[in-house]
């Protein structure tokens, strides 16, 4: 084990980082405005687009991934209108509160937890009420690991005229994702899993069609800070000196270009294809020390991975053992799940083979 690593992280966000990204994200203060920053934060802005797969608008909001989720559901309906959520988790419960707070009329479509969303179930609810503004649908559900069909989820809902609005905090950079391709009209991120940055920001981006449904609203209905007109307004007014409508958080755009700088070195598609072969490689692991995933292998996520916990055992324990004995740190479920499984993050860019073989092999120690 690496004698600088402490303890080996392996949750589900926030991941380790890069010793460079922490170097950059510990450097001097500088201000959120100037040449010099105009210049940085554009190259922010155009590699993230490179992420997203998109030739839309991205911005930078100072905060979690759920700030920037608030931000498109607020800034792209007004109270009263109709949204589809589809709902197989955690955090597609999450998806339904945050249009709740919104004061948005709320339809959901959903499927068990460890289900992927049924597209032809979101097309028939979708040709039944004509009244649905928007379909909102989480990519990668953390609590689960599940990977919902956004592919095909996507040109159902652009074909029925409503917004398709993404939750893509655990996939963005880990995960295929083709925005523009997918007929996605806004998504947000954030930059501590899958981007292999440290948590503060929350990277969203619109096309045209999301703009066109944020213009109709009044002004300020949902807040001014998620608005993204506001931010809008200040990239296309203030964007030659001074960017964002906020004192910017200059040290985590510093450590996030350095984390997609290592990304667009390495490739995105070498990078996931990495992550692919790091979840394989556990899925035999877990296999090998007596543990069953929970999904099956035709439902892979590249960048998470859950296992059942053994009968009469709570996850739990697997969790403080690891963490007691060998400086691992992995996460137990979320919900109704919390003590029936424990989950494995491999969306670092720090996470190795040499990771996954110790994982198992502590993990097969637990069972004797």
């Amino acid at each position: 084990m690496d004698q600088n690593r402490a303890i080996r992280m392996m949750i589900p966000g926030p991941v380790e980082v890069h010793p460079d990204v922490l170097k950059a994200m510990g450097s001097p203060v500088e201000p959120h405005y100037g040449d010099a920053w105009v210049k940085k934060n554009q190259q922010v802005l155009t590699y993230l687009k490179e992420v997203f797969r998109t030739e839309g608008d991205v911005y930078l909001l100072v905060g979690s991934g759920t700030s920037a989720i608030d931000a498109a559901v607020g800034s792209c309906l007004q109270t009263g209108e109709r949204i589809l959520i589809g709902n197989n988790g955690y955090f597609g419960d999450r998806l339904v509160s945050i249009a709740q707070h919104n004061g948005l009329d709320v339809v959901e479509v959903k499927a068990e937890w460890g289900q992927e969303l049924d597209p032809q179930a979101i097309r028939k609810t979708l040709q039944k009420d004509p009244s649905i503004k928007a379909v909102a649908v989480v990519h990668g559900e953390t609590s689960t690991t599940i990977l919902n069909p956004i592919q095909d989820i996507g040109p159902i809902v652009r074909e029925n005229g409503a917004l398709f609005i993404v939750d893509a905090v655990s996939s963005l950079g880990g995960v295929p994702l083709e925005m523009d391709t997918w007929c996605i009209d806004a998504c947000a991120s954030a930059t501590q899993k899958c981007l292999g940055a440290p948590p503060g920001l929350g990277p969203i981006a619109l096309n045209e069609r999301a703009w066109k449904s944020i213009d109709r609203l009044k002004i300020g209905e949902h807040g001014w800070y998620t608005d993204l007109r506001v931010w809008r307004k200040y990239a296309q007014e203030w964007g030659d000196w001074h960017p964002s409508p906020i004192t910017m958080a200059t040290n985590n755009v510093n450590a996030l270009l350095v984390s997609l700088t290592h990304l667009k070195k390495e490739g995105i598609p070498a990078r996931m294809e990495r992550y692919r072969r790091l979840a394989i490689q556990l899925r035999e692991g877990l296999r090998q020390a007596g543990f069953t995933p929970f999904t099956a292998d035709e439902k892979l996520n590249p960048v998470l991975t859950a296992a059942y916990a053994p009968q009469g055992i709570e996850s739990g324990e697997i969790v403080q053992y690891l963490m007691k004995e060998y400086a691992i740190q992995i996460s137990g479920g979320l919900g109704i799940l919390k003590s029936t499984i424990f989950r494995i993050g491999h969306m670092s860019p720090m996470v190795t083979q040499e990771d996954i073989v110790y994982l198992c092999d502590a993990l097969q120690k637990f069972q004797k």
